[in-house]
């Protein structure tokens, strides 16, 4: 990196609540944090948090071309090493940083690849859940359509949906997320 004599001289610090990267947007450089912790959002989720001094954020831009994928927060105070393009492509192609780039990516998809098992697996278990609990809710119909009404029968069915939503829980519905 001939352009600059030490890379620690391109050391800042930023402020919690400062926006690193922004998700959808063209590249121009990368980031490696030196000390404090980035939150990492993808589509408004939070997927991550980097808090390890010397890792590495918006390198898979300067290596694929593509717009960044993510958008990067300081989640507290943070120094970090902001390198423009030219920069980070000198300093990706030294040896050792290939090798850890090339290992943070690897980190970052086993991570991802975990995540997805683990909701896949989750989501088995919803599916599961609501197609039991819609085959109970269709019996439930069925026998209250069959008898007379009365306070009795009220009761009767008062009691088990009582007792499927003890079974399935309660339902809280928000933008991102059922919670059950």
């Amino acid at each position: 990196m001939s352009e600059v004599k030490s890379i620690h001289s391109l050391a800042q610090t930023v402020a919690a609540g400062e926006v690193l990267f922004k998700e959808g947007t063209e590249g121009g450089g990368m980031i490696i944090l030196l000390s404090g912790r980035l939150d990492v959002y993808r589509d408004g989720i939070k997927i991550g948090t980097i808090t390890e001094p010397g890792s590495y954020v918006g390198e898979s831009t300067i290596l694929t071309g593509n717009q960044r994928s993510a958008t990067v927060i300081a989640e507290s105070s943070a120094t970090i090493i902001h390198l423009s393009a030219s920069q980070a492509t000198a300093f990706l192609q030294g040896r050792e940083t290939e090798g850890k780039a090339l290992r943070n990516l690897a980190e970052r998809l086993e991570s991802t690849n975990s995540q997805l098992v683990e909701k896949q697996g989750r989501l088995t278990e919803h599916k599961e859940s609501m197609t039991e609990l819609l085959s109970s809710l269709k019996n439930l119909y069925a026998e209250m359509d069959k008898t007379e009404p009365s306070q009795d029968a009220y009761y009767e069915s008062m009691r088990n949906i009582r007792r499927l939503i003890n079974t399935y829980g309660t339902g809280r519905f928000t933008k991102n997320r059922i919670q059950v």
